[in-house]
């Protein structure tokens, strides 16, 4: 294995990445002499089949530089400069190419076999823990190769460069073997010395020198000919053209594995049936990357390239975890094979059955494979610092023509939570697209050819960067709704007849017809046909018996979706049964969530992972329930009236760890089914289980540490007040829900030695807590009082003191002392003595072997105990999960609340809104100088209004100029109503509101050119989706709707849908700069009028640079009489003559604008009541006067 070698010289590692590559480890000169003899098997190449023949013409073997053990810093800098660039050895032309020979890649028969972990090991391993792996301190061993020590061995014996069985040995310089003479005076071997280091300077030289004249490496497999993108094939023969094609298999022809060594035969048929995972393949105590999964390793994680003709690098087993999330991050898949059986273990296989050569290779199998939707926190993966839960989702679609039905499945595999549903959708797919921006998946599943072309733009569009993975859509591996109910039946819910083990959401999708729950009802087919599709990829990634035992299913309903009044029971699983409604368009608009100046990073003060979770979800879907908003403001109330509780709680909750997922890995520790279904990992060889195991110990006293912690909750809140606070703080007994943990955590606390188990990751319990434990314990006293026993008589036999001698297999001999061993008779067998002062006879008898082989047994079945002891302590945690989750749950709600009163405590100005029940009035809004809450309070104008009450109209048309702040004003408004039902204060002097249904936004201007949708087009989707879910209840926020088209038709569009608003009397913002529609509305009852107010300068100047316009950001009510656009213009920077040149334009179109309506006035006046003619033309001086104001 490379490993970066520390000369004598010293000096800094400059590959920081990882240490272990940048160099090879040194070898004996011997080792480094080419030689044409050798171990036939030693010399075979691999690779050479079919297409391959010519490799060795197209592409010379590298050679590197030789390193030396001492040296001078230059020398050292050589090594370093050599280690940058493959090396080539030029040769003579004249050289017959039959003079090469070709190294074979490594055979992996015997691997493993001498890779028991030492002193050294484990201090390396140590170390490597922390992150800073260090280098190898030794230069010259090389016990850290994954190369058996047989074949090393051997290949010395031969000569051969054969450091890791990748060194070539074609193509070299030919240099005499460096041996020493056996015999010879000092003088003699000092020449020879000499004369060696001499030969080896050239062989330096060649390398060094050649180095201008390196070419990229042209490695065996990018010449392989069924990798060629113009011949590769899925494993049943299929072109990636054919519909059915898979892209996770390759097709590796027979001719080619069978001229292969068992080892390497053995990756390309695993890399065969997982063509698009990244095979970290165990050798030894390393992962091994071959061919292009060297390469990724290379250029993804800073590898350097192994010596051989063929790419290859690696890592040490105990950074599994470290490289494995580097690429799971880039989006790579990962598959982790292990050795699944030892040597000792092949031979007895390979003596049970015909064993052929391609059996006599240490057994393999992946034990998991890992992308960002299937991340599983096991033995080697530690919990990471990223709170955001990784979803996969699982996609059936039933196309109707211009609506679709969706059957989807979203899940958290780190937690274990299974969301389950089924619902129509419109044309447009706003319920999927509502699901997607709530729970944005990172990994998509979906039948081939089995969604319709809007479902397909989505994916292409709003999920374009995630990782998707196509599912078959034919043959026996399709997934249906009775398939899955039937899997689920027979693996995990198969009840005795009398029991229903079903999951209460699982059984309401089940006909009530077929009391074995095979049958799925008509309105959950698909979605149980997508939960299908989630159970059928994480069980071919080998997740399948560590996800589903812990599987907890909710139903999925979408926000805006009505509950049925037949349902069947109420479920307590259900989500959003009273919530607000904010669709995809209303969370990107408003930029509820996201990570940089959203209203959750804004609001997001928690300190648990847990506790930030819970915030994201209140914030999509805040509750329209008064009784619960009502608690949540009394509790932030009470919090911000105790400053010291409530920074002793902060303080208190930041070190705790997720335990969410905590709780999920502690249950994959504890489950029998890995063993049970016979799953790999419960037969793979890890060198590093040791530290494993104090990792989980470690893990597992932390979570007991944390909760231990939590337990002071109730006491820090003994005094509080309010219901919620009383109720997540509080021990039943004393009104709470805060369940009372305290037996649980005294039985593990007693349950093992603590300190015993952190230092040796051993479990070691106490009396009483395991039964099978004290059993075997006790079979051990016995045979320990037996001994003591049968010692006594023996002192009694010889007449003097009797002691037992030795240790392990040759325990328990009976040392006499010599003066008194002619008492010992033919039942005595002697084994040794001791001479000496003390002179002494050893002896065993019949008795003191069957109490050996007594004490053995009783041992090993101690030891088998303690191999599952832990397991078993794991899994009596588990059987608690419901108090500790109740726990956490209480833990995250009030982490929530602390986390507003904090935001609240920050504030300038803050407010406990009034709300009121959308039944009881008319709805309306009343805002007192309200913040933006994501805006810097001390440059903010705050701004107040007043829409639907008594003296305001529900819709305000608001008007002002570019850049005014009407698109803040609108964004403000829609944010603190967001914050007021989850239950927030918020940044204003006063607020009183009734409850919103919905909150729909219409704001911004942009095309959708991936999906093929124009601004305009855009604009009118989402008003569309207003006009057909808006209700009385709703806030509307509509920012220059009609913009994308022509002025009039753009203008009566809008006029259009301001009419349809006042009409259903829902709250509105209507900005516009379409100033016909003040004209329209201006005297409408139904309909305020609003603009933001801002001071103009040199207003009728005729030149219009001159005219300086100043924000005032105020919302004051009124029409304001022009937009300002040319002050927006020489913002901009645009040129003045420009500028002056649209002015004069302007006004003659404004003119004849004017000149128009003057004539209808005119007509009208004459046309109509005589009494009235006056009042008619009384009006027609405005429009003069505004027409002599347009002559430039």
């Amino acid at each position: 294995m490379s490993k970066k070698l520390n000369t004598s010289a010293g000096g800094t590692p400059k590959n920081t990445l990882f240490n272990y590559f940048a160099k090879s480890p040194a070898v004996d000169k011997k080792k480094l002499t080419p030689s044409n003899g050798g171990d036939s098997e030693l010399q075979k190449e691999n690779l050479q089949n079919g297409s391959l023949k010519n490799v060795k013409k197209d592409a010379k073997p590298a050679a590197k530089r030789k390193l030396v053990t001492s040296g001078s810093p230059d020398s050292e800098k050589e090594q370093e400069k050599g280690q940058r660039k493959r090396k080539r050895i030029i040769v003579p032309e004249s050289e017959s190419e039959e003079e090469y020979e070709s190294k074979s890649e490594p055979d992996f028969s015997d691997d493993g076999s001498e890779y028991e972990p030492d002193g050294k090991d484990a201090t390396i391993s140590e170390e490597s823990e922390s992150g800073d792996e260090e280098a190898e301190p030794s230069e010259l061993e090389t016990d850290d190769d994954p190369t058996p020590k047989k074949q090393r061995t051997k290949a010395s014996k031969n000569h051969i460069n054969n450091n890791n069985n990748d060194e070539p040995a074609s193509k070299k310089a030919k240099l005499d073997a460096p041996v020493l003479a056996a015999g010879g005076t000092f003088m003699e071997k000092l020449q020879q010395l000499q004369s060696n280091a001499k030969k080896d300077a050239a062989y330096d030289e060649i390398v060094t020198t050649t180095s201008n004249m390196d070419e990229p490496v042209v490695w065996p497999h990018q010449k392989l000919d069924f990798l060629q993108p113009d011949k590769i094939k899925d494993k049943a023969g299929r072109r990636p053209d054919h519909p059915d094609y898979d892209k996770s298999t390759l097709h590796v022809p027979e001719k080619f594995l069978n001229g292969l060594s068992p080892g390497v035969r053995q990756w390309w048929i695993l890399k065969s049936d997982n063509f698009d995972c990244v095979l970290f393949f165990k050798v030894g105590k390393f992962y091994e990357l071959y061919h292009g999964d060297a390469d990724v390793g290379v250029n993804e994680l800073g590898f350097t390239y192994m010596r051989g003709e063929f790419a290859h690098s690696g890592f040490p087993e105990i950074s599994f975890d470290k490289m494995s999330s580097i690429l799971i991050d880039r989006g790579y898949k990962v598959a982790r094979v292990e050795q699944t059986e030892t040597p000792d273990m092949m031979t007895e296989r390979c003596k049970r059955i015909k064993a052929t050569k391609f059996d006599k290779v240490v057994a393999r199998e992946i034990c998991q494979i890992t992308d960002r939707g299937t991340q599983v926190f096991g033995s080697q993966c530690a919990i990471g610092p990223n709170h955001q839960p990784n979803y996969m989702l699982a996609i059936v679609e039933q196309d109707a023509g211009t609506s679709s039905k969706y059957g989807i499945c979203f899940i958290d595999t780190s937690i274990g939570d299974f969301h389950v549903g089924e619902f129509d959708d419109d044309k447009s797919c706003s319920r999927l697209l509502t699901l997607i921006s709530h729970h944005m998946p990172v990994l998509l599943l979906h039948e081939k050819s089995a969604l319709s072309s809007r479902t397909q733009q989505i994916l292409r569009t709003v999920l374009g960067g995630i990782l998707k993975e196509q599912l078959p859509s034919a043959g026996n591996q399709v997934c249906s709704a009775e398939k899955t109910l039937k899997l689920l039946a027979e693996r995990y819910y198969a009840g005795n007849g009398t029991e229903d083990n079903w999951p209460l959401v699982l059984r309401t999708m089940q006909s009530d017809t077929d009391h074995l729950g095979l049958t799925p009802a008509d309105p959950y087919k698909l979605a149980l046909k997508a939960l299908g599709q989630c159970i059928h990829y994480i069980a071919k990634c080998k997740l399948e018996p560590k996800v589903l035992p812990m599987a907890r299913y909710q139903l999925y309903v979408p926000p805006d979706q009505e509950q049925e009044a037949n349902t069947k029971q109420p479920l307590a699983a259900t989500l959003r049964r009273s919530h607000m409604v904010l669709d995809a368009t209303t969370l990107s608009n408003l930029r509820i969530v996201g990570e940089e100046h959203s209203l959750l990073s804004t609001l997001d003060h928690c300190c648990t992972k847990f506790g930030k979770r819970l915030l994201h979800h209140w914030l999509c879907a805040p509750s329209c329930d008064l009784i619960v908003l009502r608690e949540r403001q009394e509790a932030i109330g009470e919090l911000l009236r105790q400053p010291d509780e409530l920074q002793q709680l902060r303080a208190l909750l930041a070190p705790m760890p997720d335990f969410e997922r905590h709780l999920a890995q502690i249950h994959l520790f504890g489950s029998k089914r890995i063993a049970q279904t016979e799953h790999p990992d419960s037969r793979a060889i890890l060198f590093e289980e040791k530290l494993y195991n104090k990792q989980k110990l470690r893990s597992f006293m932390s979570i007991l540490k944390g909760f231990e912690t939590l337990m002071k909750l109730p006491v820090m809140f003994q005094t509080c007040e309010t219901k919620l606070m009383q109720r997540l703080t509080q021990l039943p007994p004393n009104g709470g829900s805060y369940p009372d943990l305290s037996k649980q955590l005294k039985f593990f606390e007693n349950a093992f030695d603590h300190e015993a188990a952190d230092k040796t990751g051993v479990i070691a319990p106490q009396p009483g807590v395991d039964a099978d434990y004290d059993e075997v314990q006790q079979r051990i006293a016995d045979v320990q009082e037996r001994l003591k026993i049968y010692l006594t008589e023996q002192e009694r036999h010889f007449g003097c003191r009797v002691v037992y001698f030795g240790s392990d297999k040759k325990r328990y001999q009976l040392e006499v002392p010599e003066s008194h061993a002619h008492k010992a008779n033919k039942s005595y067998a002697l084994e040794g003595q001791v001479k000496g002062k003390k002179a002494a006879r050893r002896y065993t008898t019949a008795e003191t072997k069957a109490l050996l082989k007594d004490m053995q047994q009783a041992e090993e079945a101690r030891n088998a105990v303690l191999k599952d002891l832990a397991r078993r302590l794991f899994e009596k945690f588990s059987n608690h999960y419901q108090q500790w989750k109740q726990c956490i749950d209480c833990v995250a709600t009030l982490d929530v609340l602390a986390a507003l009163a904090e935001y609240a405590r920050q504030q300038l100005v803050i407010c406990v809104p009034e709300l009121v029940s959308a039944q009881q009035a008319q709805p309306f809004i009343e805002l007192e100088e309200g913040y933006h809450p994501c805006a810097n309070p001390s440059t903010y104008i705050p701004n107040g209004l007043q829409l639907g009450t008594n003296s305001e109209a529900p819709l305000s048309l608001l008007t002002g100029p570019n850049m005014g702040g009407k698109s803040t004003l609108m964004r403000q408004v829609g944010l603190l109503v967001i914050m007021a039902q989850i239950g927030a204060h918020i940044p204003a002097v006063s607020c009183r509101l009734s409850l919103v249904d919905r909150i729909f936004t219409r704001l911004g201007a942009q095309d959708d050119i991936l999906a093929g949708h124009s601004t305009f087009l855009v604009e009118l989707n989402e008003t569309s989706l207003i006009l057909k879910h808006a209700t009385c209840n709703s806030l509307v926020l509509l920012d220059e709707l009609g913009r994308g088209t022509a002025t009039y038709d753009g203008t009566a569009i809008a006029a259009s849908v301001v009419n349809f608003l006042a009409n259903l009397k829902c709250r509105t913002l209507f900005s516009t700069h379409y100033h016909n529609l003040i004209d329209f509305f201006h005297t409408d009852k139904r309909i305020t009028l609003g603009h933001m107010a801002c001071m103009v300068e040199n207003e009728d100047n005729t030149d219009p640079t001159q005219e300086t316009v100043t924000f005032l950001y105020k919302y004051t009510a009124g029409a304001c009489p022009k937009s300002y656009g040319f002050n927006a213009a020489k913002l901009a920077g645009m040129p003045h003559g420009i500028i002056k040149r649209a002015y004069e334009l302007s006004k003659k179109v404004e003119a004849i604008a004017l000149q128009r309506k003057i004539t209808a006035k005119i007509v009208a006046a004459a046309a109509g009541d005589v009494n009235k003619k006056t009042d008619k033309l009384n009006n027609l001086k405005d429009l003069l006067q505004q027409l002599k104001m347009c002559h430039v």
